[in-house]
């Protein structure tokens, strides 16, 4: 029989041992060790605030904030209990409580830089990014080299559009540890949102290198990844973004109303040459994750011409999703098969090089050679929008056809799978 001593030495030595378990990452065994102690000392505080802490990380909230109340009541006096709870509570999105019990621990003791963090991330989840910054930046005066703290003291920067203060921060939480993939995903998009693309896609792939299965940087990549400004190979056909010297052609496109009428009414049609080319250029200075659209010229290989323009417009990178226009404006074009290659090729690049979920079309009511093709090709009609768009030139509201084509569509699609082997010489799907 143990005296009370050794019966004190043992459950200290079983406790030390949970405790090295769970720092070690086996969770369940540091669980199953917990729970065994419970049956022999069933109150003992540090082992419920374990088993809270345990059941948090694994999303078991229920029962752990039961765990956290009981440790909390059988030792008032743990701060460290209330800031743990109060991150856990955070994590739940249950914010005002989170917040108390932030503030509960903060009355006991002020310089705890754990618990301005997590009440920092509370503020933030409430968008009140004044207080959430005064927070976070009470945790690094407490403790300057918390990268953490940087870290997210840089996304409440970042969402006030304090952009330089928001990447000095990161930079520092980087420079304090380097193997920090959230730290590079988020000055990543800071440098996105200020134009710096390349450097932006830089961060993304140093986040990636360190976590490779992140899925929000993953995300982000593709947003600035360099295959969206690559050209479009096919076997009868070149499609690149617009360059100055393509400003005659389009202008020519634009002066033609018929083509025009059908393609895009909404397109400015007397922009002077000059005018036009100094767009052009200042487009191509613009990744699509700014302009929110790619713009192709067709072009034949043999003999070399431009044939007509194809564009992916209103890109929503978030819903993977973008709206699709293909136009020849020659009428002698439309029976060569260059629409058919053009649309097979942008498909292709849509959902197999950029992993576009959908690509919508939206096509007038009085066309309908295009709203034929766009069935014929695997477009499913999803609306008639009537009356939708305002007529410039006449002044009445024409009627609009929606069509869409999901990833799951284009898959299945047999045709396709026929037309490209046939067209491209390869299937695309």
């Amino acid at each position: 029989m143990f005296s009370s001593t050794s019966n004190h030495h043992q459950l200290t030595k079983l406790l030390q041992n949970a405790f090295h378990l769970y720092q070690v990452g086996q969770l369940q065994e540091a669980e199953n060790c917990c729970l065994n102690l419970c049956k022999i000392t069933p109150d003992q505080p540090d082992i419920l605030h374990l088993l809270a802490i345990i059941h948090a990380q694994t999303k078991r909230f229920q029962t752990a904030n039961d765990y956290f109340k009981k440790a909390i009541a059988t030792a008032p006096s743990r701060i460290d209990f209330l800031g743990n709870y109060a991150n856990a509570l955070w994590e739940q999105g249950l914010i005002d409580k989170a917040i108390h019990y932030c503030e509960q621990s903060l009355d006991r003791d002020f310089n705890q830089a754990e618990v301005h963090n997590i009440l920092g991330n509370a503020y933030f989840a409430q968008s009140r990014l004044e207080v959430a910054v005064k927070s976070f930046r009470h945790a690094i005066q407490i403790r300057p080299h918390y990268p953490h703290a940087l870290n997210n003291l840089g996304n409440a920067l970042q969402r006030m559009n304090r952009f330089e203060e928001a990447i000095t921060c990161y930079q520092q939480a980087i420079q304090l540890q380097n193997r920090y993939p959230e730290a590079y995903n988020n000055l990543g998009q800071v440098l996105k949102k200020i134009g710096k693309i390349s450097q932006s896609r830089e961060s993304f792939q140093k986040a990636l290198a360190l976590r490779p299965d992140f899925a929000q940087a993953q995300c982000n990549h593709a947003e600035v990844d360099t295959t969206w400004i690559e050209p479009i190979d096919g076997k009868h056909l070149y499609l690149r973004r617009y360059q100055p010297e393509d400003a005659a052609y389009l202008h020519q496109c634009y002066q033609n109303d018929a083509f025009m009428m059908q393609y895009n009414q909404y397109t400015p049609r007397h922009q002077h040459l000059d005018a036009l080319a100094d767009q052009l250029q200042l487009n191509r200075t613009l990744h699509p994750c700014q302009s929110k659209a790619v713009d192709w010229i067709i072009l034949k290989k043999q003999p070399h011409e431009r044939v007509g323009i194809a564009n992916l417009v209103e890109i929503q990178f978030s819903h993977r999703r973008a709206e699709f226009l293909v136009g020849l404006p020659n009428p002698q074009n439309h029976t060569h098969g260059i629409g058919l290659e053009a649309t097979l090729l942008v498909f292709d690049f849509a959902f197999n090089r950029i992993a576009l979920n959908k690509l919508t079309a939206h096509i007038y009511e009085s066309n309908a050679f295009s709203r034929q093709n766009a069935l014929a090709i695997g477009f499913v009609h999803e609306s008639n929008l009537r009356e939708h768009i305002l007529d410039p030139d006449t002044g009445y509201f024409a009627n609009v056809h929606s069509y869409g084509m999901t990833l799951h569509d284009f898959h299945s699609n047999l045709r396709i799978s026929k037309l490209s082997q046939r067209i491209l010489g390869r299937k695309i799907n």
